[in-house]
């Protein structure tokens, strides 16, 4: 597997799961695991949203935030059904585009596309939204002070427990 790969299996596992693949996951590819967690919740960042997080999704949020020093960017979203709001985004992630978690929150990732964003991998997340499919794409992608970056970007659709997607998570990192 690799590390991609990995980092999304911790959102799609059941509950029990959870720890195990994130100590290993954390053992595996050489970083911490983040203990924000238990002393900062993100909670005043879903002022911006215009919906209630479901518990699933504070649960998918609580996993994130554990990899908030993972070596990819990682952002989880709300259902395309919403427009893929943001919900949360690890440190990572955050540090490489320059935007605060409370400038994301609430906002579709399309916040980071501008006029050098070509058609064709926005054509691929559409599809991949539209169908429930996974999948990657490079993007040029603009940081919050307008410079321009090519964006690896993985995205996996995550089920609720009845097998609906819910949720989708990004999966990212710069390549230039």
């Amino acid at each position: 597997m690799s590390l991609r790969s990995d980092l999304a299996s911790v959102l799609l596992a059941d509950t029990a799961a959870v720890r195990s693949k994130l100590d290993a996951i954390s053992q595996t590819y050489g970083f911490a695991l983040s203990d924000e967690t238990a002393s900062q919740s993100p909670e005043p960042y879903f002022d911006a949203l215009d919906f209630t997080l479901s518990s699933r999704d504070k649960e998918l949020i609580a996993r994130v935030q554990q990899l908030d020093n993972a070596p990819l960017g990682i952002t989880l979203t709300g259902p395309a059904y919403q427009d893929t709001p943001i919900l949360y985004s690890n440190k990572t992630f955050r540090s490489w585009v320059q935007y605060e978690l409370a400038e994301l929150c609430g906002n579709n990732p399309r916040l980071l596309q501008g006029p050098k964003t070509s058609d064709e991998p926005r054509a691929d997340f559409r599809e991949a939204l539209s169908i429930w499919e996974p999948v990657t794409v490079e993007i040029h992608n603009y940081r919050n002070d307008g410079t321009v970056f090519t964006n690896r970007v993985s995205l996996t659709p995550i089920p609720d427990e009845s097998g609906t997607i819910a949720n989708w998570v990004a999966i990212q990192a710069p390549i230039d």
